[in-house]
Parts: C-alpha cells; structure tokens; sequence
C-alpha cells in the first residue's frame, strides 16, 4: 500500500544484441528506457557517444497493414458482437516472423486492389464529368465536329437561362445569312446551335455575344453527342464490372483479416521499439540504456542483463531526480488507482499512496448516493458482464472492477433503507394487485426520516477529514517536521475535536477546543519573529475553521443525492402504476417500469460518480495530497487485436 521504490539502471550492451536485449525487457515489463540524447550536451559524453541511427522498416509496414485492414473493413466487413474479447495466441505464435511476412504479402495484394478500384473511381469522375456535358446536346443530331462546307460555319454555345432564348433567336433572326436554334434548356443554360455565314460570323458573334450568348468548344469528341453519351456508358458499365471483379477479389482475402491484426500488433511493438533505439547513445560497438526499475524487480532485470551480456548498475535515485510513479495496492483496492489517476499522481517523494485511503471513503459514498437494491444489482451485474465478455485491459477492466465493487454497496444500502428499484414492491402489490406488500428498512426509510442520514453524512464526512489531516500529519513527520505536525494539524484536531466532545461532556470539550484554538493562535505564525505578527497570523489561521465547517457540509451531497435517486425511482413507479389492472396497464407498468428505471439509473449512475469523485478530489485530497508526479511506463507488449499468452518464463 505505498509508492514502489525505483532504482536508476543503467546499461551498456554491445551494439549487435540491441534489439534481442530489448525485446526481453520488453517481456519482462519492468523497464522503463529513457532518451538519452541529453548525455549529448555533456562534453565528457558526448567526445565518445553518439546518437544511434537505427531506422527501421516498421513504419513502412505498419502503413501497409493499415491500410489493407482499412480496405477489408470497407469493402468485406466482418460483423462482431459488442464488446468483443480479444484472441488469445501464444508468444511463439506473435513472434512467428513467417506469419508477419504472410500478413504482408496479404496486404499488398490488397493494396493493389484497392488502388486498382480507386483508379477506377477516378476514371468514372472523369467519363462522368464529361458525360455531363454532353447530357444538354443530346437531342442534336448534329456531329460536334462538323464544319458544314468551306462557306458556313457551325458553332455551339449557351447563354444563362435567366435571359430568355426568344431575346437571342430574335436577334440571330435579324441578322442575314445566320441561323440559331435552341437544342435544350436547364436551370442554369441555355444551350445553343449557331450556323453562321463566314461573311457575317463576326458581326453575329458580337451581337449575340452582347445579349448573353458565349462559345463552348469540344475537344477530341467526334460524332454526335448521343453517340458519345453511348459509348461512355459502355465505358462506365465496363469500369463498374471491373470494380465488382475487384471488390469480389478482396472479399475473398477476408479470412486475411486475423493475421494481419496479428501482425498490425506484432509492428506496432517492433515500431516501439524502433524509437526507443532511435533515441540512446551510442559508440561502434555498444549501445547505452538509462532508465529506471522497481528495486524489487532488480533480480528479474539482472539475469536478463547477464544472459545478454551487459554491463549494468542499480543505483538509488539522486536528490534532484523525481522518478516514475508505480503504484502497488491490494487487488480489491487496485481498481480505486483510476480513480485517483483520473485526479492526477502523488510525487514520488511524498511516498504516500493515496489509494488505500481513499478506497474505503469512495465504495462506502457511492453506494450511499445510490442506495438501492435493484440499482446495484444491475450496477455488479453489468461490471461482471464487460469482465468476463471483452477481457478488458487498463481503463475499461479497472472500471468494471469498480462497477461490480460500487454494485454490492449499493446493495448494502438499498438494504439498510428499504429501497429495491425505489418502492416498487409496495406500489406494485397495491394498486396492482390490491394486496399491498411493504419491506421494511433495516435502519430507515430517508425519505420520510432524513436527519438520520443527513447525520450519517456528517460524520463520514469528518471521518475522511481527519483522515486527510493525519495524513497530511504523517507526511511532515516522514519530512522530519514534527513541530509542524503538532501544531499545524494537532491543533487542529483538538479544536475541531473539543466540539464533537461536547455532545458527551459540554466543558472538557469546550476546554479541549480552547487549548487547540490558543495553540493555533499562538503557533500558527511561528516563523515571524514579532509576537504581533504570530498573533495576527493565528488569527488568521482561526478563521480558516470556517473552510473546514465548509468542507464538512459539502458531505450533505451524500443525502441530497441519496434522495433524488429515491424520489425520481418513486415518480416513476406511480407512473407506472397509472393504468391499473388491465391488461393495458400491466403493458403500461413494464414499459414504464423498465423506460423509466433505466433513466434513473443512468443520470444518477453519472451523477453518483462525479459527486464521489468529487469527496475525494477537493475535500479528502485536499488536505494532504502532492500531486505531480510521472506515470511509470515500461516496454511492454501492448496490444490492440490480440491477447498475448506468456509460455513459461
């Protein structure tokens, strides 16, 4: 229940086993390798090391594999239920470098594919786009290319249609020797066919051009434009075919979907381990690693060290260093860890492990907010059901840990006041079978006695303050300020603690507060050497009792969404309850039973963990908690598609 204790490890390899040495660190996953470029700007460093310039061809490859799982995703989908478990393989299996080279020879063959459909693609756009202009001139059967003799010229063109056509064929009608004629009309053009004498071609140009009229030109079109229009749907119904071959061909490589994830996986780790190499120093002959290791871990690390045959040290951190954090909780309380991580990370030098504290505070106030039998049954349920179904890793498995975890304390409350999916029991017996059926609280109904709980609250409140307090205690203890510990938060704890005496003995704790407030007073403001100045800032300090009154009524959120989530499961249960005996009302009662409950469970559910989180994030880790510290990071084999099972050591 702490922070892992961290060793400086330090490596020199020989140069031809750096990729074999990480690999088994890798496996091992206890090593975090840092970038040791920064040796560089050491003149005594940097006059025999260099960077090591080690590319890689995974990136490469990993782009190849991408883009063909990218291909069958769209062109062969393969259907999959929610929450899907990732395959399982032995490390002998993912290594397999044979099955990585297959998974690529699948990749490109389905890479040419899918480049051959989008050249394909392309051709239609362009068969398309000239299609369409060809589409107004259909109706013409008049060659685009013709001449018409030496004496006459045929020319096309449009004019827009908010001019009308009568204003331009009125004008060509005026005109002698020149003749046009309108072929078709859309939304944007009309379009237009101008025979014209050479003699006047000029003068039926300008006029024509003045009232709107401008030239269109078809390059390379020969014959009419439905001829054209023919044969580039031939064209596009032969691209289409082709396609059709090309997609059928990719559907038949989809049994290639498992290897190349494989294999995607299998890159992804080696690309890793490409831009570790990428950024250590190096001689002609050696590589050098830096990095840290949990001490405990140091004989594991050792033997792979010696097997590869490396020069190595452990050392303990120097003073200025701030190592990785690695937090080591008991299993129950491990998945507690994303909560506070969510928060942010102690520093490694406050050695203090928040988890374990807060875990306890966290099941308990969750399960108070929500407080329901049925709630927390679907709440366990639901976390038991992504745990066994998807095999979850990180995040997810630690959040459906804690969903069963919260689950059977809202179980336990729901008990302690009677509530299973509100009162539904009692709604239920009543107004649909006329046999009313009422379970009994073991402690108390909140919502027809809510002083007890509010009660409750309060003291769960002040319990988790003093809780911090001590830690906060404990801190300047490990630091060696013992003074600070006494008179920072001792002090404290009489004052506020003289007040809860008073519920027993009015006097002695009266008296234990005054003996804690004059402490305060007295030793708040110990560093100023002017006694005015130690007053003023215990005065000062005295008025910080009023944020700690703050801090504790911020402890009512536990009542007050306790009793929403009660109220809203009543309002819906009379709701569901409107129809009465029929038949109608019995298919009323479950849609609303089930619409409705569902509703509830799911803002409160949201609610209930932000307001826990909460507790614990202002007023519980406000009180001791140094946060910034670095997450540790190990190599390891971090997959996506599949589930890699360590054979033997």
């Amino acid at each position: 229940m702490s922070i892992v204790k961290m060793s400086r490890l330090r490596i020199v390899a020989p140069r031809t086993i750096r990729r074999p040495l990480l690999s088994e660190l890798t496996r091992s996953g206890c090593v975090e390798v840092e970038n040791s470029a920064d040796t560089l700007t050491d003149p005594q460093w940097s006059a025999v090391l260099h960077r090591l310039d080690d590319p890689g061809d995974s990136a490469r490859k990993l782009n190849a594999l991408n883009s063909a799982l990218e291909a069958l995703g769209k062109y062969a989908p393969a259907k999959s239920g929610f929450l899907t478990p990732r395959r399982q393989i032995t490390e002998q299996a993912f290594k397999d470098p044979q099955k990585v080279e297959e998974a690529l020879a699948a990749a490109e063959q389905l890479n040419i594919l899918t480049r051959q459909i989008a050249s394909i693609y392309a051709e239609e756009g362009r068969l398309t786009a000239r299609k369409a202009v060809l589409v107004p001139w259909k109706s013409m059967n008049i060659p685009l290319g013709t001449e018409f003799g030496t004496k006459f010229k045929v020319l096309f063109g449009v004019c827009p249609s908010g001019i009308p056509s009568s204003v331009l064929l009125e004008t060509a009608d005026a005109i002698e020797c020149c003749s046009l004629s309108l072929v078709s009309s859309d939304r944007e053009q009309h379009y237009l066919l101008m025979v014209s004498h050479l003699s006047v071609l000029d003068e039926s140009l300008d006029q024509l051009k003045s009232k709107g009229f401008s030239l269109v030109s078809f390059k390379d079109v020969q014959g009419t434009a439905a001829d054209n229009i023919a044969q580039m749907d031939h064209q596009l119904a032969d691209l289409d075919r082709q396609r059709g071959q090309q997609i059928a061909e990719i559907q038949s490589l989809a049994s290639w979907k498992e290897p190349i994830e494989q294999a995607l996986d299998t890159l992804t780790i080696e690309a890793h381990r490409d831009d570790v190499l990428n950024g250590l120093m190096a001689t002609a002959k050696t590589v050098y690693l830096e990095g840290w290791v949990p001490s405990e871990s140091e004989a594991t690390v050792a033997e792979i060290l010696e097997k590869q045959g490396c020069a190595y040290e452990f050392s303990a951190p120097a003073e200025d260093e701030e190592p990785p954090v690695l937090l080591h909780d008991p299993v129950l309380m491990q998945p507690y860890g994303m909560v506070s991580e969510l928060y942010a990370l102690p520093t490694y030098s406050s050695g203090l492990d928040p988890v374990p504290f807060m875990a306890p505070f966290f099941f308990i106030f969750f399960g108070l907010m929500m407080a329901d039998v049925g709630y927390g049954v679907l709440i366990s349920l639901g976390g038991y059901w992504i745990l066994k179904k998807a095999r979850p890793q990180g995040g997810l498995r630690d959040m459906a840990k804690l969903a069963v975890q919260c689950g059977i304390s809202t179980i336990f409350w729901g008990v302690m006041f009677g509530s299973y999916f509100g009162n539904v029991i009692t709604a239920f017996t009543t107004n649909m079978l006329g046999r009313p059926i009422t379970i009994s609280p073991v402690l108390f109904d909140p919502l027809t006695n809510p002083i007890p709980l509010f009660i409750i609250s309060i003291v769960f409140g002040i319990i988790q303050l003093f809780t911090g307090m001590g830690l906060n205690a404990y801190g300047m203890i490990r630091r060696g300020d013992i003074v600070g510990a006494i008179c920072d938060i001792g002090f404290w704890y009489m004052l506020l603690g003289g007040f809860m005496v008073c519920i027993v003995n009015v006097k002695v704790g009266l008296a234990i507060s005054a003996a804690g407030a004059l402490g305060i007073l007295l030793m708040a403001g110990r560093s100023h050497k002017s006694i005015l100045r130690r007053l003023t800032s215990g005065l000062g300090a005295l008025y910080g009792a009023t944020s700690y009154l703050s801090d504790i009524l911020s402890y009512s959120r536990l009542l007050a969404l306790s009793l929403a989530t009660a109220v809203i499961a009543q309002v819906m249960n009379t709701m569901a309850t409107l129809g009465g005996k029929s038949v109608i009302g019995w298919i009323f009662f479950f849609l609303i039973f089930i619409i409705g409950h569902l509703f509830n469970l799911a803002i409160n559910l949201l609610g209930t963990f932000v307001h826990t989180s909460r507790l614990q994030y202002i007023e519980f880790f406000g009180k001791f908690f140094e946060s910034g510290g670095r997450r540790f990071a190990p190599l390891y084999n971090k997959t996506k598609y599949v589930e890699v099972i360590k054979e033997g050591k």
